[in-house]
């Protein structure tokens, strides 16, 4: 029972599983529910806000963006380090 306990944690909280595998459930639930906020948030903003919406939905696009790439950071450092011979 621990071993599932185990398993299922690693799924989601992001273990880096086999190269090319994708996000974490939660990271994609949260991403998900940005999104939503996001978009309700951009399309409630009065005319004259519409400059600062857009910058918002820049930031986070590039948010968005850094969490994929520290994800294949740390696959790729995972994978470094199965490599290394045990101790």
């Amino acid at each position: 029972m621990s071993e599932q306990k185990q398993s299922t944690q690693r799924t989601l909280l992001g273990d880096p599983g086999l190269p090319g595998a994708g996000l974490s459930v939660a990271v994609v639930m949260l991403l998900v529910l940005a999104a939503m906020a996001a978009v309700i948030g951009f399309l409630r903003l009065p005319d004259s806000m519409l400059g600062i919406g857009l910058v918002g939905i820049a930031v986070f696009l590039a948010v968005g963006a850094r969490i994929c790439q520290a994800r294949d950071q740390h696959q790729a450092l995972y994978r470094l380090l199965g490599k290394r011979p045990p101790p």
